[in-house]
């Protein structure tokens, strides 16, 4: 059976693109992207106990106008499916630092709003986090290597984004 022209295009193009480099880029993406997140939870946790993504949840909700967003927002925003943030929220609600609010004029939606606590919790963990990225990213990279994996990563994301519906 011979290959359709559309599996040859694709099996060409694939040849093109993953390219060693590609291939070894991307390893070395997977590699540092873990190797950073479980130091920066675990570090963070450990300074103020906040786990990263309850910090990420309350970054997000800080940049919100008001303060506040729709759980669909939110899991835009953080890259969560609903069930997922749905256990978030619930766990950062008992700890007080976010509240569920009723949405003005529509009974099925809510907003997710950061409390006073929560409000307190952020501050507190900002300027940790920061030294952490600092000490574990920042020192790693220089400003113009900076510009051209923000460059790269933003393109992968916002494509990312659009095709699959985010």
């Amino acid at each position: 059976m011979r290959p359709r022209a559309k599996d040859v295009d694709h099996a060409e193009l694939g040849r093109r693109l993953l390219t060693p480099p590609r291939l070894n880029a991307w390893g070395a993406f997977l590699t540092a992207h873990k190797a950073l997140e479980n130091i920066l939870s675990r570090e963070l946790e450990s300074a103020c106990g906040l786990p990263l993504t309850w910090f990420d949840a309350l970054a997000q909700l800080r940049m919100a106008p008001a303060q506040r967003l729709t759980m669909g927002q939110l899991a835009t925003a953080l890259l969560f499916s609903k069930s997922g943030l749905t256990r978030l929220i619930d766990r950062m609600v008992e700890a007080g630092l976010v509240e569920r609010l009723a949405r003005p004029g529509d009974r099925r939606s809510l907003h997710i709003a950061l409390t006073d606590a929560g409000e307190e919790k952020f501050r507190q963990a900002l300027p940790i986090h920061l030294d952490h990225v600092k000490r574990h990213f920042a020192a790693y990279i220089e400003d113009g290597e900076a510009a051209a994996v923000e460059s790269a990563l933003t393109r992968m994301a916002n494509a990312v984004r659009r095709e699959s519906g985010l």
